[in-house]
């Protein structure tokens, strides 16, 4: 089974609250790749693991904004 496509959208929530992505990486305790990478929008892998390290930490960010799972990431349709 391959990897639902979709696309991170971290990086504007992060811009919008002058966030840099290290200190994403070093708050949410994601590896530093993984981070980097959804931060850029390319990490191709949705899951719960991850989810609940990044989720948490954007809620901090944005002093509880009521996130949506569609905030964070988007489906972009099947792989060629």
């Amino acid at each position: 089974m391959s990897a639902m496509p979709i696309r991170w959208k971290v990086k504007p929530i992060l811009e919008a609250h002058e966030t840099s992505t290290y200190r994403f990486w070093k708050a949410s305790e994601l590896s530093r790749d993984v981070a980097y990478a959804i931060a850029n929008g390319t990490h191709p892998a949705l899951d719960a693991g991850v989810i609940e390290k990044v989720v948490p930490y954007l809620r901090d960010l944005t002093q509880n904004e009521a996130l949506q799972i569609g905030d964070v990431v988007e489906y972009v349709g099947e792989r060629a």
